[in-house]
């Protein structure tokens, strides 16, 4: 991802963030608390659809370089209208989709599953040769929602996949290294938890369900394709991203006797390698 814009859209996250729980206010209605503000802000998605834009953004660029036949859903700058990829047990609106306009629609039933008889007016064919990545953040009770979240990410891909086995599938996930004190907020303050996030426990897990293999009919298609844990310091003034395994034991965040690698899930060459994959297993 172009880490410019990662850099703005963080920037922007911690200003509006702070500001409605300061001022218990978010567009333009008061509340009883910045708590309360910080909710309001959180569920209009305002915060999230910066890394959205991030993400479309960037895979603009890097497409733009070799080809001009591609739509991206939703368009740059807009909030709809959104892909809904049919997977096995569902069809689900996704975050992010590339679509290639030289493969044609071809609407079909399908004649399979529980969506037996449900029509899907893109098809099998191009929905496959797709492009889905999926945008998430966690700011609050990280620790409490662990589980669920992961379970969530691993059913994405089993549900689409399940279906479309060739589909290149990717993931962003932003998580704070330290959350907002809720206490504090409730006073229109804005402060940090004492406690730092498990970030080891996200690293291992996320590489346990990323680095699927370019090939076609590959048998792990739990995995996706790549991952991009975007890992954040809102501490700091501009917030700090982390980039590497050393900058994170630099600051404490994961032991010095980590073993694993968190590069592999770094943000800096998500796109890069998404298309990568997708050129090696779509290019016959």
């Amino acid at each position: 991802m172009r880490f410019d814009l990662l850099q703005a859209a963080v920037n922007e996250m911690k200003s509006e963030l702070e500001s409605a729980i300061k001022t218990a206010t978010y567009n333009d209605n008061r509340y009883s608390n910045g708590q309360e503000a910080k909710e309001a802000l959180i569920r209009s998605q305002k915060l999230i659809l910066k890394i959205h834009e991030v993400v479309k953004v960037s895979l603009l660029d890097k497409l733009s370089r070799y080809r001009t036949d591609f739509s991206i859903f939703p368009p740059i700058g807009a909030r709809s209208p959104e892909m809904t990829v049919y997977g096995l047990l569902k069809g689900k609106r996704q975050d992010v989709v590339v679509m290639f306009d030289d493969i044609p629609d071809n609407g079909v039933h399908i004649s399979e599953g529980p969506l037996t008889g449900s029509y899907d007016p893109v098809g099998h064919d191009k929905a496959e040769k797709s492009i889905v990545v999926g945008v998430r953040s966690q700011l609050s009770s990280i620790a409490k929602n662990f589980d669920t979240l992961m379970e969530r990410s691993f059913a994405e891909t089993l549900n689409l996949r399940l279906r479309l086995p060739d589909l290149v599938m990717g993931d962003v996930y932003l998580i704070p290294v330290v959350e907002y004190d809720d206490v504090l907020m409730k006073r229109n303050q804005v402060g940090w938890k004492r406690d730092t996030i498990a970030i080891d426990k996200f690293i291992s897990t996320f590489l346990a369900i990323s680095g699927r293999s370019s090939k076609k009919s590959d048998p792990e298609i739990y995995k996706y394709e790549r991952v991009a844990l975007v890992v954040v310091d809102f501490r700091q003034d501009p917030p700090k991203i982390f980039l590497t395994t050393d900058e994170l034991k630099q600051g404490g965040f994961v032991s010095r006797d980590f073993s694993k690698r968190y590069e592999p899930l770094s943000p800096l060459n998500f796109v890069q390698d998404i298309i990568a994959i997708y050129n090696q297993r779509h290019s016959a």
